[in-house]
């Protein structure tokens, strides 16, 4: 008998239909993934096996646990089961942990509602699972809060969670999103590790193609609340039958970037030698604070039409530089210069003019779009740039040219961001940062949580306003597929500092330094994970 059996399972939010004649079997021990775009019904899935639909949530058929029919189950039956027999690790550890709690408290009150154990034993219990997790508490303190911790770190914590009590079945609910790809490598390392060692069935929940293809012996694709397809994993994607799966593979898998003349122009932007740190938490001798060098001495220049990636691990200083370069800080040593202006000590005009020529977009559209705002306000935000303010009928203009630029309709300036899904939502900050006409837009991680689907039609009309308006890019992600297809150069950064840098293709297939080279054999690959060669990273 299956340890999971889901059998026309059928789900509907308040009439409306979310999930249809879902079936699915999960064997003990087996890892099985769960893909498609969002929206299609994975997490919908994961939560109606363990009962957590939200209110005006109908449910029909049949999910069997073992030996216990979980449809219908009153809370205590499901009680019993849910950390205990099925553990849950969701997508984002940052809302999903208590940020009033210690790492330790939280740990411990897994085991302690379902183990029945002190508190001395239920912490015993915490640490030992955290350090089965790779959180060694001598190194990372019981008492210290999600908020101190990385997203790794966080996440670590999230599974420690979930397999408190050595459930049978753990399912991780997009657990790497937004995490980058050696960090990404290592956890899902512990999830398959965890699992082997345990006998544990696994559900991995991901858009992720390549990651699937890695790890999951069968796979299930979900389109619009059913299951299309499913089979062995590396057959399955080898040769899709149905065409919607056959979709998800023709947009997972980037082209490359095509390759184009090396720019002649003096530069765009430039920064000389930029320092930027921090103080730490702990002193030095004779009380002076310590520091925390984020930015270490960085050069850059991006020319003008000029495509240019920046990679690295979260916390390599990625995101400090962009906002030293965006003058949203400012740096301790070092100059940035914008069209041959320097961003220091410039009038408060010169600065407005210098922030019109350089724009940003954000890694999340869901928090970067103000929620009581019509689209049509934020999408003028930027107008203040302006030397002179636009007429209400000139601001209309702007805000309905720049959303009919990527591909929304001007009438949309009326409605509010909870209306649109997330890859319109991205669009709208896009269309912010075009209303001015800027002539290079900096993108910090902004296509990292979006499926493939998304992720491709994005990248295309990126592309599309680049060759339209000759626009330059300073692409900021940990996505390697995403910087080889839009970028012509590309610069590593490690611990602050400019590690390499050159052509992207030329980085890519000849990385020189052991930094980059670690970076691209973690990086997941669909035609190499389904060839059976997985990504090497060095543990944690």
């Amino acid at each position: 008998m299956s340890l999971l059996s889901i059998r026309n399972l059928s789900v509907t939010l308040d009439g409306r239909p979310v999930l249809e004649s879902i079936d699915l079997e999960i064997e003990r021990g087996e890892i099985v993934g769960l893909s498609g775009e969002s929206g299609s019904g994975k997490s919908l899935t994961a939560l109606a096996i363990l009962g957590l639909l939200p209110t005006g949530a109908a449910v029909r058929g049949s999910v069997r646990f073992a030996d216990t029919e979980l449809v219908g189950a009153g809370e205590r039956a499901l009680g019993e089961v849910r950390g205990r027999g099925i553990g849950i690790v969701f997508q984002e550890p940052a809302t999903a942990l208590n940020p009033l709690m210690t790492i330790g408290a939280q740990v411990a009150e897994t085991a302690r509602v379902h183990g029945a154990l002190s508190a001395a034993a239920a912490r015993e219990r915490a640490a030992a699972t955290l350090r089965r997790v790779g959180l060694d508490p001598e190194r990372v303190s019981l008492d210290r809060y999600p908020q101190q911790l990385s997203g790794g770190q966080r996440q670590r914590v999230a599974i420690a969670m979930a397999i408190a009590l050595a459930p049978r079945l753990l399912i991780a609910d997009e657990p790497t999103t937004a995490l980058d790809v050696t960090t990404q490598a290592q956890i899902l390392d512990l999830l398959v590790g965890l699992a082997t060692a345990d006998g544990m069935a696994l559900v991995l929940i991901t858009h992720d193609l390549a990651v699937v293809a890695g790890i999951a012996a069968r796979l299930a694709i979900l389109e619009a609340g059913r299951i299309v397809e499913q089979g062995a994993t590396r057959a399955m994607l080898s040769a899709p039958r149905h065409p919607y799966t056959r979709e998800l593979v023709r947009n997972f898998t980037l082209p490359d970037s095509a390759p184009r003349p090396t720019p002649t122009a003096a530069p765009l932007l430039e920064a000389f030698g930029l320092v930027r740190s921090y103080s730490a938490a702990r002193t030095r001798f004779f009380g002076r604070p310590a520091r925390r060098v984020a930015v270490n001495g960085v050069s850059l220049s991006v020319a003008p039409g000029e495509r240019v990636g920046l990679v690295g691990e979260s916390g390599s200083g990625k995101s400090t530089l962009v906002r030293a370069l965006l003058g949203l800080e400012t740096a301790d040593a070092g100059a940035v210069r914008i069209g041959g202006e320097s961003l220091t000590g410039a009038t408060a005009a010169a600065t407005r003019q210098l922030r019109r020529t350089v724009q940003a977009v954000f890694q999340d559209p869901y928090g970067s779009l103000n929620p009581r705002h019509r689209i049509g306000r934020i999408v003028a935000e930027p107008l203040h740039l302006l030397a002179e303010a636009p007429s209400i009928a000139d601001r209309d203009r702007r805000v309905a040219a720049a959303l009919t630029a990527v591909g929304l309709a001007p009438a949309d300036a009326a409605r509010r961001p909870h209306e649109f899904s997330g890859g319109q939502r991205q669009r709208i900050a896009i269309a912010r940062a075009l209303v001015v006409e800027p002539r290079l837009v900096i993108l910090d991680e902004a296509v990292s949580a979006l499926d493939a689907s998304l992720r491709a039609q994005i990248l295309t009309l990126l592309m599309e306003l680049s060759a339209a308006r000759e626009l330059a890019y300073l692409f900021v992600s940990h996505d390697l597929a995403v910087v080889r297809a839009v970028t012509d150069r590309m610069l590593v950064m490690q611990a602050g500092s400019i590690v390499e840098e050159g052509p992207t293709a030329e980085v890519l297939d000849n990385p020189r330094h052991a930094y980059t080279r670690e970076l691209v054999a973690a990086t997941p690959n669909l035609e190499r994970a389904l060839a059976g060669i997985l990504p090497r990273v060095t543990p944690a």
